[in-house]
């Protein structure tokens, strides 16, 4: 039997996920000869490290003199005359740890009129009669119970504390290969990205200036017209920009509550614009048309190599129907598209998984890809006019609670 702590998740696999989430950080850089790179180990020791718990002195109410429904062995009920005295004992260091189990463990429980908070333990102790040995009887018993599996806790987490700062050292530096290799790929294929936009620095304004033009396949008319395409690199790319964009924004509530669809799409359109300089000679930045939508455009002919549209989840049917506004966009080109979903209400797992299940209902829904993300999903799409034309779709979910 276990107890109701230190019984939630396996401390072991809580680091590994610590471990994990610290990578996909490191991963969302763009890291370059400029970053400040002690700063950035700075940062990122302070936001991984797992602060172990320090529980200090517990501070009592005044006795609150009240009736309280009492059973005597018989079972008959009856009115007993009690002290409640609410009590605080606040700690310092990381909450989750009360919910770990540490290799060597002892099976313990909380007493249930007492509940962890972010920063504290709170409950009440009840006295028939107000003595102090049973007061602290009482409450040492809490701290005693706190305290159990403590011990092993924080030495499990110390060796991870300790290696942190030389994990973070060597991913910065593998990291930091891995995007000066991208940023000389997108330089090639005419897209260049800025360097400096990365988690931890203000974009500053970019002045747009001409590259060549896109990569381009031919058409299958008799004239063999050349016509761009956006390569599948960039696409991806693109991509995350919108996800971490958007996950950013989820942590900071000021952006986004009472925001409408138009306001959150320039949020992202800002990233968009200053990632990237420019698009080509003859294709135009990133810019928006009507309320919602971001479109990337190849201006010799005004025709989309890239949508984005943001929606509200209202529901399945106007789900269905943002998918069929967002395919109206499209050309017969090789198009890549992407929904952004903001979901305003409760359990937005829920709606989630309503939304895929209802996605394959969609008469232009091909296939299932793959998951980039838990909220990011790749579909292939057809064209409304043209079953045998497929459109590669990112479907992304943001919860932005009211």
């Amino acid at each position: 039997m276990m107890g109701n702590l230190f019984n939630k998740y396996s401390l072991r696999e809580y680091i590994n996920a610590y471990r994990n989430k610290l990578q996909e950080d490191i991963n969302k850089l763009e890291i370059s000869d400029s970053t400040i790179i002690d700063d950035l180990v700075e940062r990122l020791k302070t936001r991984w490290t797992i602060n172990p718990i320090e529980l200090q002195n517990p501070k009592p109410s005044e006795p609150k003199e009240t009736t309280r429904r009492m059973q005597n062995t018989f079972g008959e009920t009856y009115n007993q005359k009690v002290y409640e005295i609410f009590v605080t004992i606040p700690f310092k260091g990381n909450k989750d740890l009360f919910d770990c189990s540490p290799s060597t463990s002892t099976v313990v429980y909380l007493d249930k009129n007492f509940t962890i908070n972010s920063s504290s333990v709170t409950g009440t102790i009840v006295l028939t009669d107000l003595d102090p040995n049973i007061y602290n009887s009482a409450i040492n018993k809490v701290v005693g119970t706190l305290k159990s599996n403590l011990p092993g806790v924080h030495a499990q987490i110390k060796p991870w504390n300790d290696k942190l700062e030389d994990l973070i050292k060597q991913s910065l530096e593998k990291r930091k290969g891995v995007v000066a290799k991208k940023h000389d790929f997108m330089e090639k294929i005419g897209l260049k990205v800025n360097p400096t936009s990365d988690d931890y620095l203000v974009p500053n304004p970019v002045v747009k200036r001409k590259i060549p033009k896109p990569v381009a396949k031919r058409s299958t008319s008799e004239k063999k017209e050349l016509v761009p395409i956006l390569k599948d690199e960039v696409y991806n790319d693109i991509k995350e920009v919108l996800y971490n964009v958007g996950e950013a924004i989820e942590r900071k509530p000021s952006l986004y509550q009472g925001k409408h669809e138009e306001d959150l799409r320039d949020m992202f359109l800002l990233f968009l614009e200053t990632r990237y300089e420019s698009t080509s000679g003859i294709g135009e930045a990133f810019n928006k048309k009507g309320k919602t939508d971001i479109l990337l455009k190849y201006a010799k002919d005004g025709s989309n190599l890239f949508v984005a549209e943001c929606k509200f989840w209202k529901g399945q049917k106007k789900f269905l129907e943002a998918i069929d506004q967002l395919l109206g966009y499209l050309t017969h080109r090789d198009s890549k598209t992407a929904l952004m979903v903001f979901i305003d209400q409760k359990e937005p797992s829920v709606l989630i998984a309503t939304a895929k299940s209802e996605i394959k209902n969609h008469p232009q829904f091909k296939r299932y890809l793959k998951d980039n993300h838990d909220t990011s999903i790749s579909y292939e799409m057809t064209l409304p006019d043209d079953s045998k034309k497929l459109i590669q779709m990112e479907v992304i979910f943001f919860h932005f609670p009211k």
